[in-house]
């Protein structure tokens, strides 16, 4: 069974928050209404915990591995 790669797991947060950044900004500017465009952004921003918490996971499962 293939292992993880936590790194793979945080690059995926930072770019789920710098996505949800991108849409907070820049949306509404490119004509979307600012409400759905925030809702939105908030939306992908509640994914980096869980992107995260999925890191901390493989992490443990190498860590346990090891041991």
């Amino acid at each position: 069974m293939k292992k993880e790669n936590p790194k793979r797991w945080y690059i995926v947060m930072v770019f789920a928050m710098a996505l949800s950044f991108f849409v907070f900004m820049v949306a509404p500017r490119l004509g979307y209404p600012p409400e759905t465009a925030h809702a939105i952004a908030i939306m992908i921003g509640l994914w980096a915990p869980t992107l995260g918490i999925m890191g901390l996971r493989a992490e443990a499962m190498q860590s346990k591995d090891k041991d």
